[in-house]
């Protein structure tokens, strides 16, 4: 059996509108998920995924949105990660650079923890992070850059 590349996603990619150039890029790359890249997504992520989806106001589009989500996460067989350890490379990534959110160098922490071969994310403070990446011998991509 053929190991797939490990990617964590991010909540950006997930939320991103589908009418943005970004968007049309993260549908593509989430389309490849499950085929071409074993897609993860770790609890920070969700919660963040469910507080945006909490905050519909609208009955029928919360249930519409939260069926997108996991049908999409069925379909793509995306995997669920719950941190255990991750204080210690928190604040590692906070020393390397101290403009990420704490629910971001969460984010970054689980991926690192769980092995993760990428993060594929929108959030301009961490694509390209040469430092983090260096440290951590990890890649730290937009979704265009799998294209």
């Amino acid at each position: 059996m053929k190991c797939m590349v490990k990617h964590h996603i991010d909540t950006s990619v997930f939320l991103e509108p589908q009418t943005t150039e970004d968007g049309r890029y993260c549908r593509k790359y989430i389309q490849k998920v499950g085929r071409n890249y074993e897609g993860v997504v770790s609890f920070p992520v969700l919660s963040e995924i469910f507080a945006s989806v909490l905050k519909l106001d609208d009955y029928k589009e919360l249930h519409d949105t939260f069926d997108t989500f996991v049908h999409t996460f069925r379909i793509r067989k995306i995997g669920f990660y719950s941190p255990r350890d991750i204080e210690d490379i928190m604040k590692r990534v906070k020393e390397l650079d101290k403009r990420i959110y704490p629910i971001d160098r969460e984010i970054v922490a689980c991926s690192l923890e769980d092995k993760a071969d990428a993060l594929v994310t929108m959030n301009k403070k961490l694509v390209g992070n040469k430092r983090i990446e260096e440290t951590f011998r990890v890649r730290i991509v937009h979704p265009k850059a799998l294209f």
